[in-house]
């Protein structure tokens, strides 16, 4: 079965737009329709090929990736599970294609970071030290840069998921549990390494780490989290039978609360970032040139995040996968 047209429009016409008109954008600022060489990136440093091949960035972005991917795949899961994905071989090929997918993404982030900056820098971004340049290097400074809008990306991931699912009339996969697990997991390994990481309330008053997640807010959730559920829906499309004439009995609030979690995540980043005028501490005045350049600071991430979740979705599936079912 193929994607549905709403479905095609939000997860995958809706990104290509947003990058278009991005790199529209980008041409307008650079005054050029060629800007690849132009220097776009906010720092100043980075011209717009530097910053789609910004491996450093992708490198401290991958422990963040890695369980937004985990979250996607997991909401997917919960409502269409690949329960075909077992012993076809049609699904084998295709994971084996993600897994190479996933490691090449990782091999060229890695690597690259290596050849630019050193192996050390490897072990700096995993430890999540970096946030702007010029900031002083913190354990885990990085990832209470992003703590808020990741938390709200993967709550929206189940969300519109379980949306999708409620449009299909919520069809039942077979017998057994809910497929929950991989979606708990992901809220499980956030929050471990929240703790890892040293929670603190610098997410919620800093305006630096205010107006750093409204901008991953934007990005995210128009492109990163689009790709990620499109892939996931289009293997789920696929690889999820449902039975005939059977709906699933799994409660529905879930998807609801998910949801106004979420919202209220986005609107407090936002109305925060108004209030402590985030954009005032931005590396540049402008605001378009905060935001459109910054859509293609996470191009290898859109790639790293969307196999990822593709190959964790197609995790073959047993009975504790499958929702129950009135027949």
């Amino acid at each position: 079965m193929k994607l549905r047209p709403y479905e095609r429009a939000l997860c995958f016409y809706l990104p290509a737009s947003v990058l278009l008109v991005a790199f529209a954008a980008v041409c307008v600022q650079a005054g050029t329709p060629w800007p690849w060489n132009s220097l776009v990136h906010e720092d100043g440093q980075h011209t717009l090929l530097e910053t789609i091949l910004y491996f450093e960035h992708a490198t401290r972005e991958l422990l963040l990736d890695a369980v937004l991917a985990m979250a996607v795949a997991g909401a997917v899961r919960s409502f269409f599970p690949p329960n075909r994905a077992r012993a076809d071989t049609d699904a084998t090929r295709m994971r084996g294609r993600l897994a190479l997918a996933t490691i090449a993404t990782l091999v060229v982030i890695l690597g690259g970071t290596v050849h630019v900056n050193g192996g050390q820098a490897i072990l700096d971004n995993l430890a999540q030290y970096h946030t702007r340049p010029g900031a002083p290097f913190a354990w885990g400074a990085h990832w209470r840069y992003h703590s808020i809008e990741r938390f709200a990306e993967m709550l929206l991931a189940f969300c519109v998921a379980g949306l999708f699912w409620l449009r299909d009339g919520r069809p039942a996969a077979g017998i057994g549990r809910r497929g929950t697990w991989l979606f708990v997991g992901a809220l499980l390994v956030f929050a471990v390494a929240t703790l890892v990481f040293r929670p603190s309330t610098e997410p919620f008053r800093d305006p630096t780490f205010v107006g750093h997640q409204i901008r991953e807010l934007f990005t995210h959730t128009l492109v990163t989290l689009p790709l990620a559920l499109g892939t996931c829906l289009a293997l789920a499309r696929r690889f999820s039978e449902a039975r005939p004439g059977a709906r699933a009995n799994q409660p529905v609030w879930p998807i609801y609360v998910a949801g106004g979690i979420s919202v209220a995540c986005y609107a407090f980043v936002l109305i925060a970032s108004v209030q402590f005028k985030a954009q005032t501490l931005g590396q540049k005045a402008g605001l378009a040139e905060l935001l459109f350049p910054h859509f293609f600071e996470h191009s290898l991430g859109y790639v790293f995040v969307s196999a990822l979740a593709g190959l964790l979705y197609l995790l073959p599936a047993g009975r504790a996968d499958v929702p129950r079912a009135n027949p």
